[in-house]
């Protein structure tokens, strides 16, 4: 068994403050692993550790083999990520922007700008301005940009948020393609329950900082079993207890 993720007691302050909690997490070769929790509940401090943004104050994090913590960060190389607004350059068209990531990220990637943009769907709108944009395309085009460097492992914050249904629907059956397709692992944060159990194959659940839960799709998929309740239960015990 191959893990692509791996958090051992995972600890977070900021200045005094408990924002994580001895987070214990394995993620698999090929899983999509949903983090399910409120606003504020430390979905996003815990995917900017993985990507080296913050660094844990207790606990091992490994991802892709290399620990977080060190300092060969050549794993990053492998990582595609959404976290929190994309932001692009507004008066500039969607290939130019994926031009300029290329900048960053390797001239070589430019070669699979066409096709990544035909696999989220904006390859007739290449040539748009961002500006011209709603706000699903840009979260396809955020994606598509995450995809560029050929990735292992996609980390991707909220997604779905303030998409309209339609075009909920649609991001999560380009996951779903990505995943299934190109056998690429993805850390999928929301507060949409119902999204994260169409796409999920495992659930956990995170409530103030503290990872309480998780689920298997073999439970969450069964017709008897109901999520959305179980998830507020969760919650509930946690507070009066």
């Amino acid at each position: 068994m191959e893990f692509v993720i791996k958090a051992e007691n995972i600890s977070k302050e900021f200045k005094g403050k408990v924002i994580l909690k001895n987070i214990n997490m394995t993620i698999e070769k090929g899983q999509i692993y949903g983090l399910l929790g409120a606003n504020g509940a430390g979905k996003t401090t815990l995917m900017k550790m993985m990507l080296n943004l913050l660094k844990p104050t207790t606990g091992n994090l490994t991802i892709l083999g290399s620990e977080t913590q060190g300092t060969d960060m050549r794993y990053l190389a492998k990582v595609g990520s959404l976290i929190e607004t994309p932001v692009f350059y507004p008066n500039m068209t969607v290939k130019q922007n994926l031009e300029i990531h290329c900048e960053y990220i390797g001239e070589k990637y430019k070669a699979a700008i066409s096709e990544t943009l035909e696999l989220v769907g904006l390859k007739e709108i290449e040539d748009y301005q961002i500006k011209e944009l709603s706000l699903g395309m840009k979260q396809r085009l955020a994606i598509g940009r995450a995809l560029l460097c050929q990735p292992e492992l996609l980390i991707l914050d909220e997604p779905i948020n303030g998409i309209d249904p339609e075009g909920i629907a649609d991001i999560r059956n380009l996951l779903l393609t990505i995943n299934q397709q190109l056998h690429v692992t993805m850390i999928i944060s929301s507060h949409i329950i119902n999204e994260i159990e169409k796409i999920a194959d495992t659930v956990g659940i995170i409530s103030e900082g503290e990872l309480l839960e998780e689920l298997d799709k073999t439970e969450f998929q069964q017709t008897s079993f109901d999520l959305e309740a179980h998830f507020i239960e969760i919650l509930h015990k946690r507070k009066v207890s």
